[in-house]
């Protein structure tokens, strides 16, 4: 990575920049509140030349935790005109679990365990890991039971921005089977700082609205949302990152001295039903599943790839996921056209589209977490090349929230958080 030494300093900048006092905004206008899973990541590349920062921010995202153990999506640690839905919106001071602080009632992917570990074993942490332990198991706890609707072990999504994926296409069936009936009042804030054809559409945007008004009138009771959310979904992202992190979390709690029985019945679960569940032997891919509708969610993006991150996959699934998939040119790989990995939805998808938030353009997340997995499967030089383009399109185009993967141009977010701190994993990473 040696050609790209000279991005070390402008990505630590930008974290410095979005230090909004205690924690890291994901992006200077767009993002002005602290969100889970980019925290996670924002504290992964601030242990690289500030650890106490680092550790600070995941002490601030902990803050947020609700008393049953969910960790939100969101934490609103000041208030912002920037940004919609505000703090009041989510009315979450309706169930008795909600903490002091202001946050979203909704969940996301969880990183943080897999980050915690990754921090400590570079530059040992004990008595901070002995602080977080239990805050994370009983994080897990909540994903494992709150969110288990069917008894596998996989955790359900209530709505498309648990994800971490909102704008997906692989959501938008579930989503066109939700006729809402009355969405409260609203003014979106997402198109002020971003072009709207960047943005989700207005018709998707009004059932993540109203999804979140039934939870709200439910006030978020875990069994009352598993029963009544017309959203219900088994995300195979998302229960590979709970995957690897349930692994994570376990190898904390060995050093620490810790039971692993609760832990290791997590991972048995998973891995008896997983594949089970998400696995299509005559696409060769991974599909979400549709709870409400009891069927898969047939549309191929990039989250096909992660249970190589999580290790979920065989060796005969990693072949047909890379072979036919990956190095495809009608799918993943470049093109005449396509010139960067990774689209996040296939091109062969009717939804395709390049600019537009998860549609195609290329985040660099999805690029360290494809990357993980294929150096786990020993596709070394495939993961070398995901982190070379990523290199490159910060670059040519800065540390942008995502990227064209046809022509590398810069999209969403200017000067976004993750883009920098994973440009630093990917430097300066042993």
């Amino acid at each position: 990575m040696s050609r790209y030494p000279d991005l070390v300093q402008p990505a630590q900048q930008v974290l410095r920049a979005n230090d909004a006092g205690g924690f890291t905004k994901p992006g200077p206008h767009q993002y002005p509140h602290q969100w889970n899973w980019d925290s996670a990541l924002i504290a992964l590349g601030l242990s690289h030349f500030d650890l106490p920062r680092g550790l600070a921010e995941i002490r601030a995202l902990l803050s947020g935790q609700w008393r049953n153990g969910m960790i939100p999506h969101l934490v609103y640690h000041r208030e912002s005109n920037h940004y919609f839905p505000d703090p009041g919106f989510w009315q979450i001071e309706e169930n008795p679990d909600a903490p002091p602080v202001a946050t979203s009632g909704i969940t996301q992917p969880p990183l943080l365990a897999t980050v915690v570990r990754r921090i400590h074993e570079r530059t040992p942490i004990p008595a901070f890991v002995a602080e977080v332990y239990r805050p994370l198991l009983a994080w897990h706890r909540w994903l494992h039971t709150a969110r288990d609707a069917d008894g596998t072990g996989l955790a359900c999504l209530i709505h498309p921005w648990e994800s971490g994926t909102g704008d997906s296409p692989r959501w938008l069936a579930a989503l066109a089977n939700i006729t809402p009936t009355h969405v409260p009042t609203y003014q979106r804030r997402d198109t002020r700082h971003v072009a709207a054809a960047e943005r989700p559409f207005d018709d998707d945007y009004d059932r993540f609205i109203y999804l979140i008004d039934i939870f709200r009138k439910q006030r978020y009771n875990p069994g009352a949302l598993l029963a009544h959310s017309p959203f219900l979904v088994q995300d195979v992202l998302f229960n590979s990152i709970l995957y690897r992190a349930d692994e994570d979390l376990r190898s904390l709690a060995l050093e620490l001295g810790e039971g692993t029985d609760e832990i290791d019945s997590w991972l048995e679960q998973m891995r008896r039903n997983f594949n089970a569940r998400f696995w299509d032997e005559e696409a060769g891919l991974y599909f979400d599943y549709d709870m409400r509708a009891g069927r898969p969610i047939r549309v191929n993006t990039a989250a096909t790839f992660l249970p190589l991150y999580a290790g979920l996959a065989d060796t005969y699934q990693a072949r047909r996921l890379v072979e036919e998939h990956l190095e495809n040119p009608d799918e993943y790989a470049p093109d005449d056209e396509v010139r960067y990995r990774l689209t996040t939805t296939s091109k062969r998808e009717p939804t395709w589209d390049g600019r537009r938030y998860w549609r195609g353009p290329v985040w660099i997340i999805l690029n360290w977490l494809v990357a993980e997995g294929l150096r786990r499967y020993g596709y070394d030089t495939l993961a070398a090349a995901l982190t070379r383009d990523s290199l490159a399109l910060i670059a040519q185009s800065g540390f942008r929230e995502y990227y064209d993967p046809r022509d590398g141009t810069g999209l969403g977010s200017i000067r976004f958080s993750w883009s920098a701190a994973l440009a630093l994993e990917f430097l300066m990473a042993s």
